[in-house]
């Protein structure tokens, strides 16, 4: 009971969902995958922010807590390479470049706490742009099946 009122829930809040997330960089191209959470995973924003499997896994609990908290400290949002799923963007941290200034970096996970992604947010002209983060090539993926 209590797995489908956060399903219900989180139902209604992704119909709302203002933010969404694009995989210009084609990094989901593949069809439906996910990064493995091991030893080899890396995921890096701007380039000079690191992220380990231990620092992710960490995060990924945090936000499914927010979740069960009622939407504490996550946002909803899209995912364009999974347009049917129930995703939530919760904050990370913070990153530095020179082409963009700051950014707020976030994780993007379903309402079940998988991690899929992480992406970051800065202003340009104006305008909230958000890109994905980038994954370190040792990072390895599966396939998820959908029925």
């Amino acid at each position: 009971m209590k797995f489908l009122s956060i399903a219900t829930a989180a139902l209604l809040v992704v119909i709302s969902a203002s933010l969404h997330i694009t995989d210009e960089f084609g990094i989901f191209q593949d069809g439906a995958r996910l990064p493995v959470l091991n030893s080899k995973f890396g995921m890096s924003c701007q380039s000079n922010t690191l992220y380990n499997v231990r620092q992710i896994e960490r995060f990924a609990r945090m936000a499914y807590k927010g979740i069960q908290n009622g939407g504490s400290g996550v946002e909803s949002c899209t995912f364009a390479p999974f347009p049917n799923e129930v995703f939530y963007a919760y904050y990370i941290g913070k990153s530095y470049a020179q082409a963009t200034g700051y950014a707020e970096n976030y994780i993007i996970i379903n309402f079940v706490g998988h991690f899929y992604a992480g992406f970051y947010q800065y202003q340009s002209g104006g305008e909230t742009v958000s890109k994905l983060c980038q994954f370190d090539w040792d990072t390895q993926f599966h396939s998820i099946g959908y029925n």
